[in-house]
């Protein structure tokens, strides 16, 4: 074989090489677009009283093994009986019910039935987990859904709040299901980070799904967080979060919303989250018309932190926060 042969066989591999890759791509691409539309779709099964909610709960509990830390399980927190309100208080990623260790309590007092869940592939006694790779949006939607129904079963009047990613099963649940009277979202992380371009998240999703998951509690573990939570994030669960996401701003931009009211809470000193997709969300509410949204930031000289919850962060100011969500949820 001479030269000029073998520079041409290289040169044919060389092409060959980058149309499979391509068209790997362009495979891939279409498998997301597809799935995000699939996400819309759900079953619902309301649970018709006290009892049967209580029942779903339990199966909720069975679910989760010995693996499990005791403060992460799921909790309920009931007056025995359905009351006229309930709210559900769904945690961030990497944390866990115990978030709400302090905060559930002042809705219980006031006459509520509480139910404050365990995400999936979170809560693990093992804080160096790489259980977060394994997390799917069908697993955050499926989710999101269940505890509608349980919730329905627990109040006449459901609430439903979450942050974070909890924050995102909030307005995937706000999007779809008109049984909750007022969704609660704070700081939804449907975009990671301000610093990212907004027109990249396709192609970030596609990354995250192609390449290998990196687990930073690896090399950069937490130093300062709550001793409940995981010590990392997982690259591939950003992906996931982000594909869930998307297919809550494709929903929203076709239609209105189902949920009775809606409450934006957001954080003008968060760095964590993507504040002009959030924006972009509330806009196309509105677009289709749906006025029944309330929005309240916190300003950025009260240099708030992502979780404005957990009573255990680092430079957490419940004191201030506590209040004013208290107000906004219960008025």
């Amino acid at each position: 074989m001479n030269k000029r042969t073998a520079s041409r066989i290289a040169a044919l591999a060389a092409i060959g090489s980058g149309a499979l890759l391509v068209a790997a791509v362009i495979a891939t691409k279409m498998r997301i677009q597809s799935s995000i539309v699939s996400l819309a779709e759900h079953t619902d099964n309301q649970a018709l009283d006290y009892d049967s909610a209580i029942a779903r709960y339990a199966e909720v509990q069975a679910a989760e093994d010995d693996t499990i830390n005791p403060v992460c399980r799921s909790k309920i927190m009931t007056h025995g009986a359905k009351t006229e309100n309930v709210i559900v208080l769904v945690h961030g990623i990497t944390n866990c019910p115990e978030q709400f260790a302090e905060f559930a309590p002042l809705f219980f007092e006031r006459g509520y039935n509480v139910l404050i869940p365990r995400m999936p592939r979170n809560g693990l006694a093992d804080r160096m987990t790489n259980e977060l790779k394994y997390l799917t949006a069908e697993e955050l939607r499926d989710c999101s859904n269940t505890l509608v129904d349980i919730a329905c079963g627990l109040g006449d009047h459901v609430t439903f709040l979450g942050l974070s990613v909890g924050g995102v099963m909030t307005a995937w649940a706000a999007q779809h299901r008109s049984e909750i009277d007022k969704a609660v979202v704070i700081a939804p992380s449907i975009g990671f980070t301000n610093l990212g371009a907004d027109r990249l998240s396709s192609f970030a999703i596609m990354l995250f799904r192609i390449l290998p998951n990196i687990g930073t509690q690896h090399f950069s573990p937490f130093s300062d967080g709550p001793q409940h939570s995981y010590l990392g994030f997982s690259s591939r669960s950003f992906g996931v979060v982000m594909r869930f996401g998307k297919s809550i701003l494709k929903s929203a931009k076709q239609k209105k919303p189902a949920a009775q009211s809606i409450l934006m809470v957001t954080n003008a000193a968060d760095t964590a989250v993507n504040s002009k997709i959030n924006r972009e969300l509330v806009n196309f509410w509105r677009a289709n018309g749906y006025d029944q949204i309330e929005e309240y930031e916190f300003s950025a000289d009260k240099k708030l932190i992502h979780d404005i919850i957990d009573p255990q962060q680092v430079q957490q100011q419940t004191d201030l926060v506590y209040p004013i969500l208290l107000d906004l949820i219960t008025r």
